[in-house]
């Protein structure tokens, strides 16, 4: 819980006192490191977990990729990969084939990208060609960024993110009619971009917004205030 929340000195306080750590203290301890960038310290934790004698499983695995990821640790996700498999034995699942796409996609290695989707024993999800748009998104491939449309919206043809995501990969690549036409084919679908929305919980209740939302019983209130604050925000203006 302390890891998700980036509660990094909390976390790991809680970890070294525990006198007991098993399989799953490990790797959610190892998970949450990778996740908010410490992803030395969790490869320093998997040899700490091996010499204890707890041995590694898919999950771990789940946890270096995902720390693999986020660093853009492309040879050492490579080599995790190949170990799961030739060195502990474990079968990928989805998830660890997802965790390589969107490393490799980040990386730009989108034809290596494409090859593991064609390798997989199973039939790729939605998770694993979201992560290959995103890869596309941040290269500006739109071409291929229409192939792996395609594969979205036979698996989820009622996301409008995806469409909104390959409209602005047409935008950043300068093909501004491309992305009208695709604005007009989600009009025609009858697909609604949603809304940006945000929670936060007060008093053990939960309270939703949305991007320009007045529905809040508060909102005259909260409107007033996120106005004192912003005239108390100093701003700089560059010449």
């Amino acid at each position: 819980m302390y890891a998700k929340c980036w509660s990094t000195r909390e976390a790991w306080m809680v970890f070294q006192q525990m006198l007991e750590r098993d399989i799953i203290v490990w790797n959610a301890m190892i998970m949450g490191l990778g996740m908010i960038g410490h992803e030395k310290i969790a490869f320093v934790l998997v040899g700490q977990m091996k010499n204890s004698g707890v041995k590694l499983n898919d999950n771990t695995f789940i946890g270096l990729l995902c720390s693999c990821t986020h660093t853009s640790l492309v040879n050492d996700g490579r080599r995790y990969f190949h170990n799961m498999t030739h060195v502990y034995s474990i079968s990928p699942r989805i998830e660890h084939y997802g965790c390589m796409v969107d490393l490799l996609s980040r990386a730009g290695l989108l034809e290596e990208a494409h090859q593991l989707i064609g390798d997989m024993p199973m039939l790729a999800n939605a998770v694993v060609w979201g992560a290959r748009l995103g890869g596309c998104k941040i290269h500006r491939n739109a071409d291929l960024a229409e192939y792996v449309l395609k594969q979205l919206t036979r698996l989820e043809p009622w996301n409008s993110g995806n469409y909104v995501m390959l409209s602005n990969i047409y935008s950043n690549s300068g093909r501004w009619e491309d992305a009208a036409k695709l604005r007009l084919e989600m009009k025609a679908k009858g697909i609604e971009k949603v809304a940006a929305s945000s929670w936060v919980e007060l008093d053990d209740k939960v309270h939703k917004f949305y991007v320009g939302d007045d529905s809040h019983p508060l909102s005259d209130k909260i409107y007033a205030k996120l106005d004192e604050l912003g005239h108390g925000i100093p701003c700089r203006l560059s010449p």
